[in-house]
């Protein structure tokens, strides 16, 4: 098998991408800059985030998360096309790190990702933020969101996560977790790869708006895409 090495043009500025890792990683910055490189394009194509096993961002901004779910359900739906979703954010991680150590904060992480994914079968469970995940009842789920699933959903996110709990854990101490619900409406998406971003933006919207006590309950938009290509002879 042969090997390419870098030239060090191309190391510098692969370097310059990520200037970070000549703090951590003196010893290797250029390997360290092509991993960074690789575990992004992973993420991108769908690859599950180490820690959780949810699928991470890039995966619905600029991979193909949605194309199968615009493919198989767009033109089925005269009404919009329509995705709902239910935010899950761990409140004060950091004390539970600092109580149980990381290794069981991680484990928190990954038994909220494994309980939303058992709740809502056929979702695709997405890692908003380093403590928020969100499962996203996508069209072909056939999930659709209720204003009554917070409650029941933090409440068996509770009884699922206390398991990864040392035996006799205090109720005091088992996590808790604010519980954002949204369904969003598209009108007429010209392709799938505009759905991504429009969700993301979406699910952010929502969970700040909970965070910030600005919003409860369920949160519905709808968003009209009005924008056309005119064809020959329209001008």
């Amino acid at each position: 098998m042969s090997s390419y090495v870098l030239d060090e043009a191309t190391a510098t500025a692969l370097v310059a991408l990520n200037p970070w890792v000549l703090q951590r990683h003196r010893d290797a910055p250029v390997q360290a800059a092509v991993e960074v490189l690789l575990q992004a394009e992973q993420a991108r194509r769908g690859h599950p985030d180490a820690k959780t096993g949810a699928l991470q961002v890039p995966a619905l901004t600029q991979g193909s998360l949605l194309k199968e779910e615009y493919d198989l359900s767009t033109h089925a739906h005269h009404d919009g096309w329509r995705v709902g979703a239910v935010i899950a954010d761990v409140k004060g991680m950091i004390h539970v790190n600092a109580r149980f150590g990381f290794p069981t904060g991680d484990a928190v992480l990954r038994a909220t990702a494994e309980s939303l994914a058992a709740q809502y079968p056929g979702a695709k469970v997405l890692r908003l933020h380093a403590d928020c995940l969100a499962a996203l009842l996508v069209p072909t789920s056939q999930l659709t969101v209720r204003e009554d699933l917070d409650v029941p959903t933090a409440e068996r996110l509770a009884k699922d996560v206390r398991r990864v709990l040392p035996e006799g854990t205090p109720d005091a101490d088992v996590p808790a977790w604010t519980v954002s619900l949204l369904e969003l409406t598209v009108d007429a998406p010209s392709h799938w790869q505009v759905l991504g971003p429009l969700v993301w933006a979406e699910l952010e919207r929502t969970h700040v708006m909970v965070r910030t006590g600005r919003a409860r309950g369920l949160q519905r938009r709808r968003l009209r895409l009005d924008g056309f290509v005119p064809g020959p002879g329209t001008l």
